[in-house]
Formats: C-alpha cells, structure tokens, sequence
C-alpha cells in the first residue's frame, strides 16, 4: 500500500511544480513588464527594481500555490481514471480512499503551510512594498506616473497627466482631498512637474496655468492660479506609514481589534471592527484552498476521465473562478452584516467540501 501511496506521490510532484512556475510566471508577467519600463524608459536602478518585483512575489504564491495543487491532481487522477488504472487498483482490492488520501493529506499539509505564510510573508511583504514604492517615487518621482491613467501620488490626491514629455507632464488633471471629510478640490492644469525641495526634503507637485474647483455650500468656486504647488510626501512619511488591515498579521489585528472594543464610540468604529474581524476570518479560511480544492479535483477528475493538460488546466480557472466569486459574494455579506460574519466567510469551503464528499462518494462508487 505505501509504494502505491508513493507512486501517486511521486506523480504528483512533477505537474504540480510546472503547474505553480507557469501560474507564477503568468501572475508577474503584468509586473514584469511594468519594472521593464521603470528600468529602461524611467531610469529606476535594476536592483531596486528587482526589489520591489521580488516582493510581490508572495502575492502571486498565495494564489499560484492551491491552484498548481489543484491542476497536478487534475491531470494526475484525470490520466489514472483514463488509462482504467483507477478500476485496476479498485479491482486489486484497493479502497480508493487509499490512493486518494496521498493528496488530500498533500492539501492539508499545504494548508497549514499556506495559513503561516499568508500570515507572516504575505503582509509584511505587502507593507514592504509599500515603503519601497514610495522610497522609489522620493528618487524618482517620475516612475509614477503613467501617462492617460490616474494614479494615487499620496494619501488625498489623484493625479492624471495625459501626456509626459521627459520630466513635465502636459494636460493635468488632480483631486485634492479624496480620502478626507473636505470637499474634494479638483485641479486642473496645463502643464506640471515633480520635484524634490532640497530645502525641506518634501517631493512637491509644481502645476502652471490652471484653475482649482471646489464645491461651497451656494455652487462651486473657482480660482484661476499661474503656479500651484503642494506637497505630496517626505522621508517623515515613510519612516511613520502605518499598516492598512492586510498589512497586519493576525496577531496584530487581535491586538487591533482589542483596542476598538475598548473604545468602541461610534457607527465609523463599528464598521471598521467588522472590517478587522472580516480580514482575520478571510486570510483563515483562504488558506484552506488547497485542502477544498483536493476534495473537489480529485472526484472531477475521476469522473470526467481527461488527464490532458489544456483541458484540467480549463477545469481548474473554472473551479478557482468560481471559489473566488463565492469569496467574494462572502465578503460581501460579511461587511454588511447580511449574514453573521463567521458563517458568511467560512461558507465558500464549507459549499465545496460538501459538494467535494457527494462527488467523491459518486467517483468511488462507479
């Protein structure tokens, strides 16, 4: 029994190691081309470009890891059941739960292990790539900006260049104020830049012939100006940046939501506990992906008999597609309290577990 439990082992490895390279590869590529043009069209050193592309890295992992898991099982019990050598080993005397616990035992020990890292390297990578982002951006301020696309430049403004010809940008369009209670200030402008003050050490926004709106209480006003300038960040900045809710582990975010009972005085405190309590839940239960997914692929496997590569790589987008959509409908219900946040969050595993067990006692059975 333990040289067959060994040899789906050892089928399984391979696939699953291509499977999560090619994932990997396909979750950076968007980011690989975008460090390309920081490093050949904006000047970014190489290194600290290879910094940053290495710290979404984990990001990637945390998706490409269960659905590589998932599509090795796919194509490995998919060719088994294909090749009659699932009813071989039924007919040998073999239950099939024996030659299936290799795997689900595999999505269990992959389960655990995800549940460290998506608490541990997840976020500290997260909020490390936010300090190196805005470290690279006092450098070079320029790397930020992608010409026709608005882009956040600090925490209140929204920025839009339409065209950049070497370091001045044409056609500006801003938003002061996004995040704050203030009206929102919008600025537009005919050309602009952005400099680092070597006098105070703040990178500033330099705008020229434009006007500024903003909305009063008997319409909205507005001021023509020749040159507008306002800072956007300083090295202060960085060295005191907070963690957003997905920066912070789960100890931390105990530890935060410990505060909030403490002090809980109003409707704005109370949505932002629900919003800490719904993170804890969610980084738990997503970690559990790989061990769902096993209960999932082996059965779909078993009964569609394909064991080809294109077509249990189609079947595994569509189970992840679809498991993401249930988390997502589940955040949802969640953050506005349409279900208790415990079940609503724990709900997509629990769906396709139960659907996993009825597959599973159908594939066994035929």
């Amino acid at each position: 029994m333990k040289i067959l439990q060994r040899y789906v082992l050892k089928e399984l490895l391979l696939p699953c190691l291509l499977c999560f390279t090619v994932l990997c590869f396909i979750f950076m590529a968007a980011n690989l081309v975008k460090m390309a043009d920081m490093i050949i069209g904006r000047g970014v050193p190489f290194v600290q470009t290879l910094y940053i592309l290495a710290l979404v890295l984990p990001t990637a992992v945390s998706w490409a890891a269960p659905m590589s898991l998932l599509t090795g099982v796919l194509i490995v019990f998919g060719s088994f059941s294909q090749h009659n050598e699932f009813r071989a080993m039924k007919a040998s005397g073999v239950h099939p739960l024996k030659f299936m616990m290799p795997p689900l035992l595999l999505g269990l020990a992959l389960s655990m292990l995800m549940f460290v890292f998506n608490d541990q390297v997840g976020p500290a990578a997260r909020f490390e790539f936010r300090k190196a982002t805005k470290k690279m951006i006092m450098k070079h301020p320029m790397a930020l900006i992608e010409p026709g696309r608005f882009v956040k430049i600090s925490a209140n403004i929204l920025f839009l260049a339409k065209r950049v010809e070497g370091n001045e940008m044409k056609d500006i369009v801003a938003h002061e104020g996004v995040d704050s209670e203030n009206p929102v200030r919008t600025i537009v402008a005919e050309s602009g830049q952005i400099l680092m003050d070597p006098n105070t050490g703040q990178l500033e926004v330099q705008l020229f012939n434009g006007s500024i709106s903003e909305s009063q209480d008997k319409g909205i006003q507005s001021v023509q100006f020749k040159t507008y300038k306002f800072p956007t960040m300083d090295e202060d900045d960085i060295r005191n940046m907070g963690k957003k809710k997905k920066d912070m582990t789960l100890a931390e975010l105990l530890v935060e939501i410990t505060e909030f009972l403490t002090d809980l005085s109003s409707k704005a405190d109370q949505k932002d506990l629900r919003g800490l309590w719904v993170t804890f839940h969610q980084r738990i239960a997503f970690s559990f992906a790989s061990l769902v997914f096993m209960f999932i692929g082996i059965p779909i496997a078993v009964i569609v008999k394909r064991g080809e590569v294109v077509v249990s790589f189609g079947i595994s987008m569509a189970a992840m597609g679809i498991y993401y959509i249930l988390f997502a409908i589940a955040q949802t219900l969640a953050s506005r309290g349409g279900l208790p946040l415990i079940i609503s969050l724990w709900l997509p595993n629990i769906i396709l577990i139960g659907a996993g067990m009825v597959l599973l006692r159908k594939a066994i059975l035929s």
